[in-house]
C-alpha cells in the first residue's frame, strides 16, 4: 500500500465525499502525485534560481492568496471528484465496465508494461504513482465509462440528441472539415521513389476516367455511393482500411492542396483532379452532419461541458484528514519514498 509508506495511513481513508460517494486517499493521491508532478516541471521552468524546495509556497493568486501548493491540492480534489461523478452517473445510467473493456484494458496494461521495461519497472511506477494494479484499473474503468457515456446518452430518441444544425454549427466553430479521396500514387509509397512522367501519365489518365464517371451521375443522392464504389476499387490510398467512410480533419493536418480543394467545395460537391506530392486525387466533400466521427467529437465535448456542470454543483464535504493535509508535505515524502524504489 503506497499511501501506508508515504503518508502512514490506509488508501482506504476516505478524504471526502461527492453527493454523499466516499472518495479514499488511494482515489485521490494518484491525482495529486500526477499534477504535483506536472506543476513542479511548469513551476521549475519559472522560479530558476529559488530554491526548488519552496517552489510550492509561491503565490500563484495574490487576491486569494493561494500558494501552488494549494493550487494543485484543489486541482486534484476536481479531478477526482469529476472521477467519482462520472462513477456514479454511469451506475445510475446503465453504463458499465464490461467485459470487452477489461480485455481491451489487459491488451493496454501489456503494452505499458513493455514500454516500461517489464513487471518490476512498472510495480516501481505505481508505487511511485502512488496507486495500485487495482486502484490503476479502477481510474481506467471510468475513462471507459466515460467513453460509453459520451457515445449512448446523446444519440436518437435523446432531448440531448443533437440536431443537423448543431453538428455542422459545431464543425465549422472547431473549423473541422470532412472528405473522402480517390487517390491514384505518382511514387512509391515504401521508397519514396517518383514514378516515371510514363507512369504519372497513365495516372492521370486513369483519373481522368474516374472523374468522367462521378460527373456522369446526374442523381445527387447517387453520387456518394458511386464516389465509394470507385473509391474502394481504385484508390491507392494507404489509409483508406483504417478510414473507410473519409477524413475529419482541421487545418494543417492533411497536404496543402488536399486541405484547400476541401474547403472550396460545398458538401456533396466533387473536385476536379488535385495533385500533391502524393498523386491525384479527387476530393468528396461530406456534410458533417451526416459524419460519425463529428458526431463522436461533438458528443465527447458535450460530456466534458455537462462533467464540468455536475463537478460545480457537487456537494463535497471534506475529511478532518483531507483539510489538515498539506501537498507540499505529500510531495517531500513522495519524492523520499520513490528514492527507495530505484
Amino acid at each position: 500500500d503506497p499511501v501506508q509508506d508515504v503518508m502512514g495511513y490506509r488508501s482506504s481513508t476516505v478524504l471526502f465525499t461527492v453527493n454523499g460517494n466516499d472518495v479514499t486517499a488511494g482515489d485521490y493521491f494518484f491525482w495529486l502525485a500526477n499534477q504535483m508532478d506536472s506543476a513542479s516541471s511548469y513551476l521549475s521552468m519559472f522560479t530558476e534560481g529559488t530554491d526548488q524546495n519552496n517552489i510550492w509556497d509561491t503565490v500563484i493568486d495574490e487576491a486569494q492568496g493561494t500558494t501552488a501548493a494549494e493550487s494543485v491540492k484543489q486541482s486534484a480534489q476536481m479531478q477526482a471528484v469529476a472521477y467519482s461523478i462520472i462513477a456514479a452517473k454511469g451506475q445510475e445510467n446503465g453504463y458499465t465496465y464490461t467485459d470487452e473493456d477489461k480485455a481491451a484494458y489487459q491488451e493496454e496494461l501489456t503494452s505499458v508494461k513493455d514500454q516500461l521495461g517489464g513487471e518490476e519497472a512498472f510495480q516501481n511506477w505505481l508505487k511511485s504513482s502512488c496507486t495500485t494494479e487495482e486502484g490503476i484499473e479502477h481510474i481506467s474503468s471510468i475513462s471507459y465509462i466515460n467513453d460509453h457515456m459520451a457515445h449512448g446518452m446523446f444519440r436518437d430518441g435523446s432531448e440531448d440528441a443533437p440536431t443537423a444544425e448543431t453538428l455542422t454549427a459545431y464543425a465549422d466553430t472547431n473549423d473541422l472539415l470532412c472528405a473522402k479521396h480517390i487517390l491514384l500514387l505518382t511514387k512509391d509509397m515504401t521508397t519514396g521513389e517518383a514514378y516515371s512522367q510514363e507512369q504519372k501519365d497513365a495516372q492521370l489518365a486513369k483519373a481522368k476516367d474516374l472523374l468522367a464517371q462521378l460527373q456522369a451521375v446526374t442523381d445527387p443522392s447517387q453520387l456518394e455511393t458511386k464516389f465509394d464504389e470507385l473509391m474502394n476499387a481504385n484508390s491507392e490510398d494507404t489509409g483508406l482500411a483504417a478510414n473507410p467512410d473519409g477524413y475529419t480533419f482541421t487545418a494543417g493536418e492533411m497536404v496543402e492542396p488536399f486541405e484547400t480543394a476541401t474547403r472550396a467545395l460545398s458538401p456533396g460537391q466533387i473536385s476536379d483532379i488535385v495533385e500533391s506530392d502524393y498523386g491525384y486525387h479527387i476530393i468528396l466533400r461530406l456534410d458533417p452532419s451526416q459524419v460519425e466521427d463529428v458526431r463522436y467529437k461533438w458528443e465527447s465535448s458535450h460530456l466534458t461541458e455537462l462533467t464540468q456542470q455536475w463537478v460545480e454543483e457537487a456537494e463535497i464535504e471534506t475529511t478532518e484528514t483531507y483539510d489538515q493535509l498539506s501537498a507540499k508535505d505529500f510531495y517531500e515524502k513522495l519524492t523520499a519514498y520513490r528514492a527507495t524504489l530505484n
